[in-house]
C-alpha cells in the first residue's frame, strides 16, 4: 500500500526558532488558508466587471460593492439627458466575457447601455454583492491590521439614515473619472427662479412634454451639449447655446457633414449660438460677457465634470496621507492602477491611463486581471500590505511627461486630459491601448514594497511543503509536466509516430 503523504506532518513537533518562528501547517497556495475581503466602491462598468471576475476566478474571497445610487450603471444610470450615448462603436463597448450581438445603433444611447449592464448583472447574478443608496464617508488605512476601515452612510427610501463601518484587506476604487459633475461658477446661478439642470443629473420628470414651449439656455459646447441640443430643439420655443471655447468637428468615414444632427440643429430658426461665455444670471435671464441678456425658463448646464482625479471623500493611507491632498497639485499614479502611500488599493481609470485611445473596455479588462493577480498573490503569500514605490512611480511619470512633449496633447488646446491652468497632461498614457495592456499584463512586483502577515519570516506561506495536489492524491495529476499539450509537434511527427528511436536502436 502506497504511503499517504497527505496525512504526514514532518514539522508538527518542530521547535520554535530563535526568533519565535514556527512553520505553519498550511498548504501551498490553497485559497482556504486565508479568507480575504475585498470592498469595491461603485457599481458602474468597473465594479460590475470586478463582481464577475472575482466570482469566476477567486475562492474564499468575500466581495462587497457599495454604490451611492439606487441601482447599477454608474455614468449610464446618471447621464440620461437627451441624446446621451457612447462615443465609440457599440461592439467595442462590451465586456469580453459578455459580447452583445443585439445593439440597436452604431453608437448606443445610455438607456441601451444600461440595459446591457443590467442584463450582465442578471445573467451572472452579480447584484447579490451590491448594496445601493450607500455613500462612502471616508476610507482609513490601519497599518497595524493591514486593513482599510471604510465608513459608510446608507439612505434607503423610507428608512432612517444608517452609518456603519466595514473593514477590508483590499480596496477597489471604481468610482470612475467622469461622474463627479461640475456646476459652472457663474454669479447669480443660485438666484435663478426657473429650472437649473445639469446634464449629468437629468430629472426623470423633465422630458419632451415638460420642455415643450420653453426658452432654454444651454451652457457649454462639449459632448453633452452636442448630444442634448438636437433632442430638445424640435420641441422648445427657443434655445440659446453659449460657447465659451469653439470646438472642432473631425471628418470621419460616413460622416453626415452638414446633415449631422447638431449641425442641423444650430441652423434652425429657434436656435441662437452665442460665441461667448456667460457672465451673470438673474432671476429670469442669462447675460453673456458682451452684455447681451436673454430671458429663459430653464438653464441646462452641460459643463462637464471635476476631472482632477481627487476623490470626493477622504482616502487616508500610510502616515496619515490623504489622497485628495496628495493629488491636489498633480495627480500621479503607478500605471494608472496603484498609488504610493495607499497600500492594498487599486483604482480604475486613474491618472495616466489610455483614455485617449478609444474604448476603455479593452484596457479595463486587463486592469481587472491585474486586480485578480493581486488578490491571489495577497491571499496565497499571506501579504499584509503591498504598495508601489514612490521613486519608481516618479520615474514612470517623468517618462510619461517626456513622451507627451512630442504628441498633440502638449498643445494649448483645452481638454479634460490636461490641467488647463498649468498645461500639464494628467490623463494620457505614453503609448497605445495595446501597449498599455501588454505593459500591465504581468505585474512587476519588484516595483512594490511588500510586508507580510508573519512578522518572523516572509516564507511562511510555503507551509510544510505540501501542494494542493499532494493533499489530494486520489484526484490530483501528480505529473503535470508530462502531457501531450507540451509535446513539440515536430517531435511527435518525426519521432513518436514513426518510432524513429526504435528504428535507430535496431540498426
Amino acid at each position: 500500500m502506497a504511503l499517504d503523504i497527505s496525512q504526514m506532518s514532518f514539522y508538527s513537533n518542530a521547535l520554535n526558532g530563535q526568533d519565535g518562528y514556527k512553520i505553519p501547517d498550511v498548504t501551498f497556495r490553497d485559497p482556504k488558508n486565508r479568507r480575504l475581503k475585498v470592498l469595491t466602491i461603485g457599481a458602474g462598468v468597473s465594479g460590475i466587471m470586478m463582481a464577475y471576475q472575482i466570482q469566476k476566478q477567486c475562492e474564499n474571497v468575500e466581495h462587497v460593492i457599495y454604490e451611492k445610487n439606487e441601482d447599477i450603471g454608474g455614468t449610464w444610470l446618471e447621464n440620461r439627458y437627451p441624446g446621451a450615448a457612447c462615443d465609440v462603436p457599440s461592439h467595442a463597448y462590451t465586456y469580453n466575457f459578455a459580447l452583445n450581438p443585439d445593439w440597436s445603433r452604431y453608437a448606443s444611447d445610455s438607456e441601451d447601455i444600461w440595459k446591457y449592464l443590467d442584463k450582465v448583472c442578471e445573467v451572472f447574478d452579480l447584484r447579490k454583492y451590491m448594496t445601493f443608496n450607500t455613500e462612502i464617508i471616508g476610507c482609513y488605512w490601519n497599518e497595524d491590521d493591514g486593513q482599510w476601515t471604510v465608513k459608510l452612510c446608507q439612505t434607503n427610501p423610507g428608512s432612517a439614515l444608517r452609518e456603519f463601518e466595514e473593514k477590508c484587506d483590499l480596496l477597489l476604487h471604481a468610482t470612475g473619472i467622469l461622474n463627479n459633475f461640475k456646476w459652472p461658477e457663474i454669479e447669480g446661478l443660485d438666484k435663478f427662479k426657473g429650472k437649473v439642470i445639469h446634464t449629468a443629473r437629468w430629472p426623470k420628470d423633465y422630458q419632451e412634454e415638460q420642455w415643450k414651449g420653453e426658452s432654454v439656455a444651454i451652457i457649454g459646447s462639449g459632448a453633452s451639449s452636442i448630444q442634448t441640443l438636437p433632442g430638445m430643439q424640435p420641441h422648445v420655443k427657443h434655445i440659446h447655446v453659449y460657447v465659451r471655447t469653439p470646438i472642432w468637428f473631425i471628418s470621419m468615414a460616413g460622416n453626415d457633414g452638414d446633415r449631422d444632427p447638431y449641425v442641423r440643429a444650430i441652423q434652425e430658426p429657434n436656435v441662437d449660438v452665442h460665441f461667448t461665455a456667460v457672465n451673470k444670471i438673474t432671476g429670469n435671464s442669462v447675460i453673456d460677457t458682451e452684455g447681451t441678456e436673454e430671458k429663459v425658463d430653464t438653464i441646462v448646464c452641460a459643463t462637464g465634470f471635476d476631472v482632477s482625479y481627487r476623490p470626493r471623500f477622504p482616502i487616508v493611507g500610510q502616515n496619515g496621507i490623504n489622497l485628495s491632498d496628495k493629488w491636489k497639485q498633480c495627480p500621479e499614479s503607478y500605471l494608472g492602477i496603484t498609488v504610493p502611500d495607499m497600500p492594498n488599493f487599486i483604482t480604475f481609470i486613474g491618472p495616466t491611463w489610455p483614455v485617449e485611445n478609444g474604448s476603455v473596455m479593452g484596457p479595463l479588462s486587463y486592469v481587472g486581471q491585474y486586480a485578480i493577480q493581486m488578490i491571489k498573490k495577497m491571499q496565497g503569500e499571506f501579504i499584509k500590505s503591498i504598495v508601489p514605490k514612490q521613486d519608481i512611480t516618479d520615474l514612470f511619470n517623468a517618462h510619461t511627461q517626456e513622451f507627451i512633449k512630442s504628441t498633440v496633447w502638449s498643445s494649448n488646446c483645452r481638454s479634460w486630459y490636461r490641467n488647463n491652468e498649468t498645461g500639464r497632461v494628467n490623463a494620457v498614457f505614453p503609448g497605445s491601448s495595446l501597449h498599455y495592456c501588454q505593459v500591465i499584463e504581468t505585474p512587476r512586483y519588484e516595483d512594490y514594497n511588500i510586508t507580510y502577515q508573519n512578522k518572523h519570516n516572509p516564507w511562511a506561506f510555503l507551509g510544510l511543503g505540501f501542494t494542493i495536489e499532494d493533499r489530494n492524491l486520489e484526484t490530483a495529476d501528480l505529473s503535470p509536466y508530462l502531457n501531450e499539450e507540451v509535446l513539440d509537434p515536430k517531435w511527435m511527427d518525426e519521432v513518436v509516430k514513426k518510432g524513429a528511436l526504435v528504428m535507430d536502436r535496431d540498426l
